[in-house]
């Protein structure tokens, strides 16, 4: 006779509070990284969370003495404690520093206040391992219960940003986590454990509470009073949500605000400032509904389509301050329909500031709408005489991933299909983005590029293609209007004249031509060869690799390391540090300890299920990375990707942990699993991209429902594979940690390779390769199968049987209840 030990619910609790706690928290740094730093430090924020996790890991697994079964409520409710101090305590950290250190020193200090990060995802990691590898192994209801608390985790900060500020948000959070410890520890001949999370945990619930309070009130509290080397100062109005941290400034009475100018505006006006996560700014106008004081708005070369032909119908793509429905108005378009995706910037222009701003909602002809802009063109039967998208890139990282930014999406071949099925016949598209003609022409090649590209689209010859683009040029600014109906001779003729009247300066049309370049573009003649050849990544951005601004070629950081400094370049850099830095923590964390391992046992033995867990972790988290991306737009908003992609993935995965049990596998049954799983992510991976064309034009809910049964299936067999690998490999119970911290360290190398595959090759292929290490996963269950029987019939073993005299301290630790069974 043996006794099993049956796992209280208090454990189910715990590792699925720290799990939503550990992503909730992992999402707000990222927040922070996003306006104190900049968008593309966000990833740094995932990096951070994975190599804290694998360090937990690697605790538990370097100090066995220490965390022993009968040890797990004890240290649990310490490592819970302690994840709740230094969170908040590097939270605080890192928005203090640059109040302190000197202004030489602050770049420094901050990397050293970010590095604080990794402490609490290190206790986190202690916690979730001691559950996972040193509770008795009863099947994948454990591993069930944290990719459950991960999903709530994703969903439960998206709200919590609505109620109250992040800083409070932080602390919050943090209560929660060392409440669970309190509830682990509670009865446990440890007292001063007990002691110790309930007292951080009644604390923190207090400080959170009188925050919160002050944050409402309006009064000083903790919160961001520096960002990218610049002083929080003269705040009339902050909100946060998951998209950014947006902020309204006074600016005064002064010169107005413009992109290019043709001609210095004489006037003087009263204006807010609009700024978005610290990196973008707008502008809010006074308007008392005079448009004559707006007529400056004529010499901004982003208005130059209004000057090629009249329109009445208009669709401004991202409405920002409005300062594009007052052009709107000041041309004197009859229907004005404003699509502004960020709720926190709706929220100013509609209510908090409506008044300054004249109520631009309420004018007449004027319709503003808070959605995403391709989401609602699709299901949208209005059409347009013009859609205008005026320099749309916050430099904001959303919650749901560092990259994936939804701007990147309007620029892209398929986006353009979009807007010009959305156009009336004559119909025009406007955008405008940054130029300058020695240093910075990418822009406008890519435009052109994706012009060319989306118009043959539309049938347009390649010989017919000038006669549908123009570009025209003031200061740093280009505009390119193009539309799917030729300019005749005399239309052409028309506009030149008037573009040239207003002062700008006309760059293509026609019959003019730029550089050799956007002449090749507009010929129809640029192949793959083409864009291969020129120093620059230019090739038409698409829905399948939408990283329209990042023109550098990854070998550029080693052949011209300060162009992919500049600008959104930055992030090429940025990411590929990231991955050294990843590779070196897979070395430290797993080639090291393979190598002292395989002094000990044979690596035949060792090797397969190590690579079994690696492989799920760069599998589950490109998939997962891929599958955010492919599906945001799809969905029409970027926090869908958060609350729809990665909750339905952790929560159809913890789904189909449950049903792996405690006993070994059979054969028969390891094969099923394995063959549903790579038949399920084949199929939703062809089709993904067919279904999230045929429905575009869907309701928002059919839509959702479409999404969350495209990914469940596959979500569902993802979960059974890591409790299937501890079944297949139960025999190495004291290799467990080990295993959990390759898993999260590949993790961390998925989540940053991920996006560079993406930029590099597509996300398609990126899904595929993810696909492809869960094939991994299957050869080597394969290639164990049979030792691992062979090992079963020598001794007799169950899986992961705590010893008969540990038992009892382990029941009084976690307060199990002994329960006799047979052998």
């Amino acid at each position: 006779m043996q006794a099993s030990v049956r796992i209280p619910g208090r454990c189910y609790f715990a590792i699925f509070a720290l799990a939503t706690a550990t992503l909730s928290y992992q999402i707000l740094i990222t927040r922070f990284f996003s306006v104190m730093l900049y968008y593309h430090f966000a990833f740094a924020a995932i990096s951070l969370a994975m190599l804290g996790l694998t360090r937990g890991a690697m605790e538990v697994y370097n100090h066995p003495a220490r965390y022993t079964p009968e040890r797990v409520g004890i240290e649990f409710a310490r490592h819970a404690s302690w994840f709740a101090m230094t969170g908040v305590s590097a939270m605080a950290a890192f928005l203090c520093v640059p109040l302190v250190a000197p202004a030489a020193y602050v770049t420094v200090a901050l990397g050293i206040a970010t590095i604080a990060f990794v402490k609490p995802f290190t206790e986190s990691g202690v916690c979730i391992t001691l559950l996972l590898t040193r509770l008795p192994y009863s099947g994948g209801w454990l591993y069930a219960a944290d990719l459950a608390g991960a999903a709530l985790g994703c969903i439960g900060v998206i709200l919590l940003l609505l109620v109250v500020d992040p800083v409070s948000a932080t602390m919050g959070i943090a209560a929660f986590a060392a409440g669970a410890g309190w509830i682990m520890a509670r009865g446990s001949a440890d007292l001063r454990s007990a002691r110790l999370s309930g007292a951080v945990a009644l604390i923190l619930t207090i400080v959170t509470a009188m925050h919160a309070g002050l944050d409402i009130s309006g009064k000083s509290h903790l919160g961001v009073f520096w960002a990218k080397g610049v002083r929080q100062t003269g705040t009339l109005f902050e909100r946060w949500n998951t998209y950014s941290r947006i902020r309204v400034i006074a600016l005064g009475e002064s010169e107005p605000f413009g992109w290019g100018f043709a001609r210095a505006p004489k006037t003087r006006i009263d204006q807010h400032i609009l700024d978005i996560d610290a990196g973008a700014n707008t502008v809010i106008t006074r308007n008392d509904g005079d448009l004559d004081k707006a007529a400056y708005l004529k010499d901004d070369v982003i208005n130059a389509a209004y000057l090629v032909e009249p329109v009445t119908d208009v669709a401004v793509v991202g409405v920002g301050g409005g300062r594009d429905i007052l052009s709107g108005l000041l041309f004197g378009a009859k229907h004005i329909r404003g699509i502004e995706i960020n709720p926190a910037i709706f929220e100013v222009l509609t209510d908090k500031f409506a008044d300054f701003s004249g109520h631009l909602d309420r004018q007449p002809g004027v319709s503003l709408v808070n959605a995403e802009a391709r989401s609602y063109i699709n299901h949208s039967s209005e059409r347009y005489d013009l859609v205008q998208i005026s320099l749309i890139d916050t430099w904001a990282a959303t919650a749901a991933g560092g990259l994936t930014l939804t701007e990147n999406r309007l620029y892209t071949v398929d986006a353009w299909d979009d807007f010009y099925r959305s156009l009336k016949p004559g119909g025009m598209l406007s955008v405008s983005r940054w130029f300058d003609p020695k240093s910075h022409r990418v822009e406008l090649h890519r435009l052109v590029a994706i012009a060319a590209s989306a118009l043959q689209r539309q049938g347009v010859p390649a010989a017919e293609l000038s006669k549908h683009v123009i570009a025209v040029n003031v200061d740093n600014i280009v505009t390119v209007i193009t539309r799917p109906d030729a300019l005749t001779n005399a239309e052409w003729l028309k506009a030149q004249a008037k573009l040239e009247a207003q002062g700008f300066k006309v760059l293509i049309g026609p019959d003019v031509a730029y550089d050799a370049i956007t002449s090749t573009l507009m010929s129809g003649k640029a192949d793959r060869a083409f864009f291969a050849s020129l120093v620059e990544n230019i090739t038409p951005s698409t829905d399948d690799n939408p990283f329209f601004f990042f023109t550098e070629r990854f070998r550029n950081l080693f052949t011209k390391p300060s162009a992919t400094l500049s600008n959104n370049n930055a992030a090429i850099s940025t990411t590929l540090i990231l991955i050294l830095v990843a590779l070196c923590a897979c070395v430290y964390y797993i080639f090291v300890p393979f190598l002292r391992l395989a002094k000990r046992m044979p690596p035949s033995a060792l090797t397969p299920p190590l690579a079994y867990f690696c492989a799920i972790g760069m599998g589950f988290m490109l998939i997962e990375v891929s599958q955010m991306q492919r599906l945001a737009v799809f969905l029409g908003h970027p926090v869908y990707g958060l609350a729809v992609v990665l909750f339905t993935i952790l929560l159809f995965s913890g789904i189909g942990s449950t049903t792996v049990t405690a006993g070994y596998p059979r054969p028969g049954a390891v094969i099923v699993r394995a063959a549903a799983l790579l038949v399920t992510l084949t199929v939703a991976g062809l089709l993904t991209p067919l279904l999230t064309t045929v429905a575009r034009s869907a309701a928002t809910d059919a839509r959702i429902l479409l999404s969350v049964l495209l990914l469940a299936p596959p979500a569902f067999c993802m979960g059974m594979m890591f409790p299937l690998g501890l079944s297949v490999w139960r025999d190495r119970s004291e290799l467990l940690p080990f295993f959990w911290s390759a898993n999260g360290i590949t993790s961390m190398l998925a989540s940053v390779l991920g996006m560079a595959l993406s930029i590099a090759f597509g996300i398609a292929n990126t899904y595929a390769i993810g696909v492809g290490f869960y094939a991994v996963c299957a050869i080597m269950i394969a290639v164990s199968r049979g030792a691992g029987r062979a090992r079963e019939d020598e001794t007799g073993l169950e899986a992961n049987i705590v010893a008969p005299s540990i038992q009892p301290a382990l029941a009084e630790s976690i307060g199990g209840i002994p329960d006799r069974q047979p052998a």
